[in-house]
């Protein structure tokens, strides 16, 4: 059981935020063309809509983070900082609101897509992880 668990955490002990971002944006990137899209960022928080409001309250993104990362303390750490950082508008939600400045934030060149050199710097600097290129 110590030998399985120490292979699970492996990539994440070696790569931490960067692994923990490369693996953030891949679930950003649900077509999976190599770029964030704004519809894309919608699709992505909606799994964490659990009572179907259109919103994110605390509890919901919490329990999301939890069933996925509660194994991985620094990425479970990171996610749930993502939280504050992400809630523009200080209201305990994430909405369509929060969605539009993440991504008019993380789009650096303002080409209405987000690459992964962009995402990756852009979650660092909100996580607080090494910012890369």
């Amino acid at each position: 059981m110590f030998a399985y668990a120490l292979l699970i955490c492996l990539p994440m002990l070696a790569f931490g935020q960067d692994f923990l971002a490369n693996q953030e944006f891949n679930r950003f990137d649900v077509d999976g063309d190599g770029n964030i899209e704004p519809r894309e960022v919608q699709q992505y928080f909606r799994r964490f809509d659990a009572d179907g409001d259109g919103r994110i309250s605390r509890q919901e993104y919490r329990d999301e983070v939890d069933t996925h990362h509660i194994n991985f303390p620094e990425a479970h750490r990171a996610l749930l900082r993502l939280f504050d950082e992400i809630d523009y508008d200080n209201d305990n939600h994430l909405d369509q609101s929060d969605y539009n400045t993440l991504f008019n934030n993380a789009d650096a060149n303002q080409n209405d897509l987000v690459s992964h050199n962009e995402f990756v710097t852009y979650f660092h600097q909100l996580t607080g992880g090494p910012v890369l290129g």
